[in-house]
């Protein structure tokens, strides 16, 4: 069984998107006129956001680290086989690559097309790279996951909660991040939450199942 130290950072897993939800919320409720349909949740840390720095700070960087700290509960864990070692390394890169969401904001919204808004300052590519760099390392780690732990019995049924949720964040996250008109930027930030809902169930859930899991 996971050791009273790997559980203490496992369960980050749990806190780290409860609080981020938390500060989205709180940070929606500061930034006036601020939708959580039509707008992303980089628009409460962008340029001119007048809730920026708490959503950087507590909200993406605080949520990252989170992630970095999960993924040394998984090394301890799982780390003594290359396969565990692998995904705790996505799982940390994953991590980093959140926290950098947040040391690099995005520029303030533009909703009327490539076309009529201003070049993306560098900042803000930096953001999207961030940004997506988060899902490229996480989906691996997940998948890698499923393999390592597919003959234990405490995991039996992850693999069929972990592809339900994935299926769930490729599609909204597919759609959301390929928004290319002003009619589906309407709907962008319930696009973007509905991804996250999947991967934040989808880390909640495996922080709760790796606890019963014997070191490997």
């Amino acid at each position: 069984m996971a050791s009273k130290a790997d559980k203490f950072l496992l369960l980050s897993g749990i806190f780290g998107p409860v609080v981020f939800i938390l500060v989205i919320f709180v940070s929606g409720m500061l930034y006036p006129g601020y939708s959580h349909v039509s707008n992303v949740i980089s628009d409460l840390g962008a340029a001119g956001s007048p809730v920026r720095d708490f959503m950087n700070i507590f909200g993406f960087m605080l949520y990252g680290i989170s992630i970095v700290v999960f993924a040394a509960g998984v090394y301890k864990l799982r780390g003594k086989s290359l396969l565990g070692k692998t995904i705790s390394v996505f799982f940390l890169l994953g991590g980093i690559s959140m926290f950098l969401i947040g040391v690099f904001p995005s520029d303030a919204p533009c909703r009327e097309g490539p076309r009529f808004c201003p070049a993306p300052t560098s900042a803000a590519e930096m953001h999207n790279i961030a940004t997506y760099s988060t899902f490229l390392f996480m989906f691996p780690a997940f998948i890698l996951l499923v393999i390592d732990t597919r003959n234990e019995k405490t995991m039996r049924y992850y693999f069929a909660v972990a592809g339900a949720l994935g299926l769930i964040i490729a599609y909204f996250g597919y759609t959301w991040l390929t928004v290319d008109s002003y009619e589906k930027s309407l709907t962008a930030g319930l696009m973007q939450r509905a991804t996250l809902a999947g991967l934040f169930l989808l880390m909640m859930y495996t922080s709760l199942k790796l606890h019963g899991l014997k070191k490997k």
